[in-house]
Parts: structure tokens; C-alpha cells; sequence
């Protein structure tokens, strides 16, 4: 296995949608390229993942200009160029806001797809973003990239049998100063760590709770009747429950922001 410096790589130039653009040559001319990336807000373009992650394969100079010419247009124009073959989205553990991180949140989770697009939209709805506020996104649609998410696409996921709890290193105690200062309006009992991070992330983007009770979360829940809200499967017995397993972030804050 060879290892290659890209800060060090040839550029070469290629012009799609009226934008020319350099990129480094080794990854032009991979047989087989898996993108890595990790999901996290961004100050910027409100999220990091598949598509923005290709930044990784182009000049030092090149990002700059991007900053100069709009970032949102040439994400999607470079990925016309470069094109993964498999995604594997880091979700264990990203910051929700900023792409620097500092404020993380565990999720103990991993996407894996072929489709940058479905995934990029699907993984801003998980930490509470409408995908329809991205522009990049709608750029990457529009050049034939993949598709956006919605009802019709089934999520599989596997080893569910082994999905984490909220433990010891996950626990409102073990994290950053949004999970500390969220915790307070949750009652969790026994929830899996991808469900807890949903209701951090919406919490994080909501003005309340809702309501004078804590927010229900967890297996803990199960055939119980339970006022005020309950998140997950796991609490279809409260009086208004968030279905999924574990459900969007995007459709927790909705169910928040009712009266």
C-alpha cells in the first residue's frame, strides 16, 4: 500500500457548469475511491459531510478561491469530477454546530451509501437541519448527483441487537457543555445512544420543550402511558410520541415546536 501527500500531487484542470476547477490527479485517476468523512455542522455551509468532504482533494489554493467564488456551487461541481465509489460517514461522534468541534455529541453511529446526495440530506435531518436550506445540496440534485431524502427511502440498519445505551462515556456528565446543559429537560431511561443524540441535536436548535414535563427517551418507556412528549418507538405510550428508531432530529424539532 502506497501512501500520497496530496499537498504534493500534480493538479490538473477540469471545467464543468461554466466553473473550471483543479483537482489533485492521483484522486482523478483512482480505480476505486471511498470517501470518508465525518458528519458536523460548519459555520458556513450549516453542514460538513460527503460532498463537502472532497475538499480533501484539491490545492490549498483552490480552497481558498472556493471561499471566493461561493463555496456552495463548487462543492457540488466537484464532485461532478471526483466521484466516490462508497461513503462511509464517521457519525460516532461529530459536533452538531461547528466543524472544529469542541461540543460533541455521541452517536455511536456509522452511514454508509452510495448516493452522496440522499446521504448529505438525510445526515443534515439527523442533526436538525431542513436539507432543503443547504444550497449545495440543491446544486448536487440538480447535476444529476443523487437524490434528495424523503418518505420513499428505507433506511436498513444493521446489528441492531448491538445498538450502545447512553453509558458512562455518553452520559450527560461525559460530554460537552450542550449535553450537560440539555440533559436537564430529558427523562431518560435506558435510551440508545443514537436516539439520545436526536433529542440533543433538536434541543439545540429549539426555543423549548414544549411543555412542563421532560422529554421521555429510552427502552425504559416501553408499554408505559406517559404524559407530555415521548421520543422514539419506545415511547408510543406517551401522549405525543416522535416515531422512529431512532427518528430524525428535523422531525423531533417539528414535534417541538407545536402548542
Amino acid at each position: 500500500m502506497k501512501l500520497f501527500d496530496t499537498k504534493k500531487d500534480k493538479v490538473i484542470k477540469k471545467t464543468v457548469h461554466d466553473l473550471t476547477l483543479g483537482v489533485c490527479e492521483t484522486i482523478a485517476n483512482a480505480d476505486f475511491l471511498i470517501n470518508v468523512p465525518v458528519l458536523k455542522g460548519h459555520c458556513q455551509t450549516t453542514l460538513t459531510c460527503c460532498l463537502k468532504n472532497m475538499k480533501g482533494c484539491i490545492p490549498d489554493s483552490e480552497k481558498r478561491r472556493y471561499h471566493n467564488i461561493g463555496l456552495h456551487k463548487p462543492i457540488a461541481v466537484l464532485n461532478t469530477i471526483l466521484k466516490p465509489d462508497l461513503h462511509v460517514i464517521d457519525s460516532i461522534c461529530g459536533d452538531p454546530t461547528f466543524e472544529e468541534g469542541g461540543k460533541p455529541v455521541i452517536a455511536n453511529r456509522v452511514l454508509i451509501g452510495t448516493d452522496p446526495v440522499l446521504l448529505d440530506s438525510y445526515a443534515a435531518a439527523l442533526l436538525g437541519y431542513e436539507p432543503a436550506s443547504i444550497d449545495y445540496l440543491h446544486y448536487a440534485a440538480e447535476y444529476g448527483l443523487g437524490k434528495m431524502f424523503d418518505d420513499s427511502v428505507t433506511v436498513h440498519e444493521l446489528q441492531t441487537e448491538n445498538r450502545p445505551l447512553v453509558n458512562s462515556l455518553a452520559s450527560p456528565t461525559g460530554q460537552g457543555s450542550i449535553v450537560r446543559r440539555l440533559a436537564k429537560h430529558i427523562d431518560e431511561q435506558s435510551a440508545c445512544s443514537a436516539c439520545y443524540a436526536a433529542l440533543i441535536f433538536a434541543l439545540n436548535h429549539s426555543a423549548g420543550t414544549s411543555g412542563k414535563d421532560k422529554i421521555k427517551i429510552g427502552q425504559g418507556f416501553r408499554g408505559k402511558k406517559c404524559s407530555g412528549i415521548g421520543v422514539g418507538n419506545c415511547t408510543a405510550g406517551c401522549e405525543r410520541c416522535v416515531p422512529g428508531c431512532p427518528p430524525t432530529a428535523a422531525d423531533i424539532i417539528k414535534e417541538l415546536a407545536k402548542k
